[in-house]
């Protein structure tokens, strides 16, 4: 499970999206040792694609993690 603080959001439509996409590739992550490499670079190309760039930055930078 993932909080987003909705001013991380460039558009609140995307919200559910957003969280859609973390969970599918990102939910599991401490179930999954190998490839998780290729889910990130998945999440970053899903949240471009959308215009969420502000997520993408705090993935990076570690503030938003899986809780």
């Amino acid at each position: 499970m993932f909080y987003i603080p909705k001013d991380w959001l460039k558009d609140g439509n995307n919200e559910k999206a957003v969280h859609s996409i973390l969970e599918q590739y990102l939910g599991n992550s401490d179930l999954k040792p190998e490839g998780f490499e290729n889910d990130v670079e998945l999440v970053f190309n899903e949240l471009e694609a959308i215009g969420e760039a502000i997520i993408i930055e705090k993935i990076k930078d570690g503030t938003l993690r899986n809780c």
